[in-house]
C-alpha cells in the first residue's frame, strides 16, 4: 500500500503551487463519516477507502488526491499530477478532494475547521484559476447523486469562499477602491462593520466624518485627543 501523509491546509497549498489544474472536485465520502472519525485514525480511515477504491471498484489507485477530514487536516491519495476517478468526463485537469462526512440534510453538518480549511482551498483555487474552477460533484454531467451533500448550498459556498481572507465581505476584490481602503484600514481611519462589511455606497454621516477627521489628526500631530 501506498504511503500516506497528513497535512496541514498551509502545507497542501504550498504543495499545490507547483501544480496547474483546470478545476477543484469537490466531494463528501458519505461512508465513512463524522461519526468514524477517532480523531487519530486519519491514515486508517484513508487506508479503507485505497482499499475500497482498488479491491472492490478495481481501480488502479485512491479516487482523489486528499481527503478532508474533521479536523481539518488532509491526508494525500492519489498523486497529485495524476488524473483522479472524480467526475466522468470531467477528470483530465482536475484536483479531487473528498471531505469526509456525510453532508446530507439531517446528517452531519460542515463547520469549524473542516470547513475553514475547505474554504481556503477554494479561496486557493479562485484566485488561481478563476471562481468557476470550483465544481460541486453534483454539477458534473448526468450526476444524480446530493454529493457533496443537499445540505451545502454551492451559493452560500461561493459567497463564504469570496470572504475568506478579505478585509470587506462586500466589497470585491477588483473594485477600484480596494488599495485605498486597505491602506485606511491600516492607519485606523476606516474600519469594518462588526459583521465584516464597508458598505462602500452607503452615505458618509456627519458623526462618522467627525470620527474619521479625529483619528486622521491623531494619525498626522501624533496628539491623541480622544
Amino acid at each position: 500500500m501506498k504511503p500516506f501523509e497528513i497535512l496541514t491546509t498551509a502545507q497542501l497549498l504550498k504543495k499545490l503551487d507547483s501544480y496547474k489544474y483546470k478545476q477543484l472536485h469537490v466531494h463528501h465520502t458519505w461512508k465513512p463519516d463524522h461519526k468514524n472519525f477517532t480523531g487519530k485514525n486519519h491514515l486508517a480511515l484513508q487506508e479503507g477507502m485505497y482499499n475500497y477504491h482498488t479491491k472492490t471498484n478495481g481501480w488502479g489507485d485512491i479516487g482523489q488526491h486528499v481527503t478532508l477530514m474533521p479536523d481539518g487536516s488532509w491526508v494525500t491519495g492519489r498523486a497529485f499530477n495524476s488524473t483522479p476517478a472524480s467526475i466522468k468526463g470531467w477528470n483530465t485537469g482536475a484536483f479531487a478532494v473528498e471531505m469526509l462526512g456525510n453532508f446530507d440534510i439531517g446528517q452531519d453538518k460542515l463547520q469549524g475547521a473542516q470547513k475553514e480549511s475547505i474554504l481556503e482551498l477554494a479561496r486557493y483555487f479562485s484566485k488561481r484559476f478563476g471562481e468557476k474552477s470550483i465544481v460541486f460533484h453534483r454539477e458534473g454531467p448526468n450526476v444524480a447523486k446530493t454529493c457533496p451533500g443537499s445540505g451545502i448550498s454551492k451559493a452560500d459556498f461561493i459567497k463564504e469562499v469570496r470572504a475568506v481572507g478579505k478585509l470587506y465581505k462586500d466589497v470585491a476584490d477588483d473594485r477600484w477602491s480596494i488599495k485605498h481602503l486597505e491602506a485606511a484600514d491600516k492607519l485606523n481611519f476606516v474600519n469594518p462593520d462588526a459583521e465584516g462589511n464597508f458598505r462602500p455606497k452607503d452615505p458618509l454621516t456627519r458623526e462618522e466624518a467627525a470620527v474619521i477627521a479625529v483619528r486622521i489628526y491623531e494619525a498626522t500631530t501624533g496628539k491623541k485627543v480622544v
